[in-house]
């Protein structure tokens, strides 16, 4: 895979971005937060914030990429109280917003939607994206109306009601929450045969009940530069021995990444990059983000997750890609601002 293969995707029209009148606004929740944020106002989980490490990995990336960092905000509140009371400073500036903060499904959507009040430009998909896609049952079903696979799918919601009728006891399912991310709330104990008593202790959430998909687990970087959806090389999981990336797996970042092509078909490969287009474009998704398959052991896939501000450290997917297409780490965040600044 030669670098001229990828390169147009976010070199297109690049003189246009003045790299000396941009300054980047960050916005991203660590694990020791600095700021005046009481702890008590975080509304993520520990282990979906940043290491410092991490967070060091985006802030030098970015200014590896040639940007200027302006600012650096630890949560929302100071990033729009300083607005409010300071709104020149933010001239010419890009929004980097990595926060994660609000409840359910309007969690990473206060940024976007404050930055479409003022009228700011920021780097991820818009407010009523970020909280469609935030919701795994809400984009299962459209999914499956527009004939995009997805496992079968039943709500449980958080009173214990089943919305639309119960598994049937010899189907194996597993059972997630319904508005998470970063594979919270997810380990290899949710995974069994449906019965009821199975289900009481998760009275109380909202959960999406989903049949369990044996096989492979990938995921697709997928960038959008003003009207065109460019989606990376699908990129692999490797597991090892367990059935699902679970939440202590994902948080302490213990497990590999490998070329879907190691393992799948072209048939197939081509397959899932058409799926996550359609994917990305259907629920309106804009300048990056990344969806997630399984894969079944006879090589179908079908989508059972979307992120709308995924992971970019080292140990990411998209780290994986841009290594795989001969591109420096710092180039993905070249192709996000890229992205961001000539959003449509």
């Amino acid at each position: 895979m030669s670098k001229q293969e990828y390169s147009p995707f976010w070199t297109k029209n690049e003189n246009k971005i003045d790299k000396n009148t941009l300054s980047i606004i960050l916005l991203a929740h660590v694990q020791q937060p600095r700021g005046s944020i009481n702890k008590d106002q975080l509304q993520c989980n520990e282990t979906e914030r940043f290491s410092i490490e991490e967070f060091n990995e985006i802030y030098q990336g970015i200014v590896a990429a040639g940007y200027y960092i302006q600012s650096v905000y630890f949560n929302e509140l100071d990033f729009i109280s300083d607005y409010i009371e300071h709104p020149a400073r933010f001239q010419n500036c890009l929004i980097y917003n990595l926060a994660r903060n609000g409840l359910g499904d309007n969690k990473k959507t206060i940024i976007p939607a404050f930055c479409e009040l003022v009228g700011l430009n920021y780097n991820t998909s818009s407010s009523l994206s970020c909280a469609l896609c935030r919701n795994k049952y809400y984009f299962t079903t459209l999914f499956r109306s527009h004939n995009i696979p997805v496992p079968r799918s039943w709500l449980l919601d958080n009173s214990g009601n089943w919305v639309n009728g119960f598994p049937s006891h010899k189907i194996q399912v597993i059972c997630k929450p319904c508005s998470e991310s970063a594979s919270q709330g997810i380990s290899e104990s949710n995974i069994f045969y449906a019965s009821l008593e199975k289900f009481k202790r998760f009275h109380g959430t909202s959960c999406i009940v989903q049949e369990y998909i044996n096989g492979e687990e990938c995921e697709v970087p997928v960038f959008k530069i003003g009207n065109s959806i460019e989606v990376l090389p699908p990129v692999g999981i490797n597991l090892g021995k367990k059935k699902v990336l679970d939440e202590q797996t994902s948080a302490d970042n213990n497990y590999d990444f490998y070329s879907l092509k190691e393992t799948q078909s072209q048939q197939t490969i081509n397959l899932i990059c058409d799926y996550a287009k359609k994917a990305f474009n259907l629920m309106q998704m804009n300048v990056y983000g990344r969806i997630d398959f399984r894969i079944s052991l006879d090589g179908k896939p079908y989508i059972f997750d979307i992120s709308t501000t995924p992971y970019t450290t080292r140990h990411s997917s998209f780290a994986f890609d841009f290594n795989l297409m001969q591109f420096k780490y710092s180039d993905i965040y070249h192709a996000i601002i890229t992205a961001a600044v000539k959003r449509q």
